[in-house]
């Protein structure tokens, strides 16, 4: 009997998936030693999988990376004798032809699927958040009502997403953790269709790691923790500052460029994580129907009778306080807005120190006499004054040529622009 293990992690979103793919991708060498298998020759190579196998682009832009992905980390796990572990959340959108296909091309090994998951409570701030980071400017109220099942509110399309998909549709399409498993278990003993429950708000992030170690079979102590916090949220006037930008901006700017300035330069790196920043919650109004839509959940997972590392209870929504009523006001945004600006700018070398005076008493030195050697010309170089690159034509869309998210970035980012850099694939890339 063959020793081959592959270990599908399909999902969810948002459910420190991204802490894990860090853990794995940093202790790679060590779980290799171990006998598991991370393959991939970069942290993206599962995201572009997941492209690869759904032939899909993601918000447009198509990575010559993609091409082939899927079937190098294929190709990858046939080659170890051991365990090979695939990790990324967006596995969890294959509908159920295209999941049976991945299986199938993996009938060489014994297959397990994991998915990962969180309460609702932490799981719709966090959500929309994201969808925030990905250029949308629903509003935090809005798109409650609209994913609260029987609320009676039209979905409304996603522009920037490469299918028809609405925002209700997307975020059940992922979160709704039965049908899921039955996508990715459909042929699968039960024993190989894994919940992996994320233990609640204030537990150390390790124990998520000794759950899902525990599916993969291998001593979580081989592998090292990351250090800080990865993926932090944006707090409640963060995220109203960048969506209010993204409403501005009106999809106006392509995916790399908008990926690489404002998801991960601006959301990223200045507004995520500051210190004292109001968290976002949820509303009290809407905790009625959450708590109801998590219970059924619950109850559902428990008659799939599939492998539960954890807690179920642990998916419930807990019954403290929450402060999301009241939303960010102006001081609130200004204050954002202005750490946002200070963290944004270029910061250089210290100006050099002026020159003292020669005081009148004082003798002047003579200078020796300099005997020149004959002149070689060399092409005149003049320093600064090459001028910096603009930002591509091409990134910029018709639409925001003439809308007003071309007059806002204009002036956001000036006529002298940096060169767009490449832009990183996320999970945050992208959910």
């Amino acid at each position: 009997m063959s020793t081959q293990r592959v270990v599908m992690h399909v999902g969810t979103p948002k459910s420190g998936t991204t802490f894990l793919q860090e853990l794995l991708w940093e202790s790679r060498t060590a779980l290799a030693e171990a006998g598991v298998l991370y393959p991939g020759e970069h942290p993206a190579a599962h995201f572009h999988a997941v492209l690869d196998a759904r032939q899909r682009s993601f918000h447009g832009h198509v990575d010559p990376a993609v091409a082939g992905a899927w079937g190098r980390l294929v190709e990858a796990a046939r080659a170890h004798e051991g365990t090979t572990v695939v990790s990324h959340e967006l596995f969890g959108d294959l509908d159920e032809e295209e999941a049976a296909r991945a299986l199938a091309d993996l009938d060489f090994a014994e297959v397990h699927v994991i998915v990962t998951v969180r309460d609702l409570a932490r799981q719709l701030p966090a959500v929309w958040q994201e969808d925030v980071k990905n250029r949308h400017f629903l509003t935090f109220g809005d798109f409650l009502e609209m994913v609260r099942p029987g609320s009676g509110r039209p979905d409304e399309q996603r522009p920037a997403a490469d299918t028809t998909e609405g925002h209700a549709e997307a975020f059940w399409l992922r979160h709704d953790v039965p049908a899921v498993l039955r996508r990715w278990g459909a042929g699968l003993p039960a024993d190989r269709v894994h919940v992996v429950t994320v233990p609640p708000q204030g537990t150390a992030p390790g124990l998520l790691w000794e759950r899902f170690a525990a599916v993969v079979g291998v001593n979580p102590a081989v592998a090292t923790l990351p250090d800080g916090r990865r993926n932090q949220s944006l707090g409640r006037a963060e995220s109203e500052l960048l969506r209010r930008l993204n409403e501005r901006l009106g999809y106006g700017v392509e995916w790399p460029l908008y990926a690489s300035r404002i998801t991960h330069g601006l959301a990223v790196g200045a507004l995520a994580g500051r210190p004292g920043s109001a968290r976002l919650t949820l509303p009290a109004a809407d905790r009625g129907w959450i708590s109801a839509a998590a219970d059924a959940g619950v109850d559902e997972l428990a008659a799939l009778g599939c492998t539960v590392t954890g807690d179920l209870d642990d998916l419930r929504v807990p019954a403290e306080e929450q402060d999301g009523d009241r939303a960010a006001d102006l001081a609130e945004l200004l204050d954002a807005a202005l750490d946002a600006m200070v963290a944004l700018l270029p910061v250089g070398p210290p100006p050099a120190p002026a020159q003292e005076p020669v005081s009148a008493d004082e003798p002047v030195p003579v200078e020796e006499p300099v005997i020149e050697e004959p002149a070689i010309e060399v092409p005149a170089v003049e320093e600064a004054a090459a001028p910096e690159p603009r930002v591509p034509a091409e990134h910029v869309t018709a639409a925001a040529v003439r809308g007003r998210g071309a007059r806002l970035w204009r002036r956001a980012v000036g006529p002298r622009a940096l060169a767009p850099r490449p832009a990183p694939e996320a999970e945050t890339a992208g959910v």
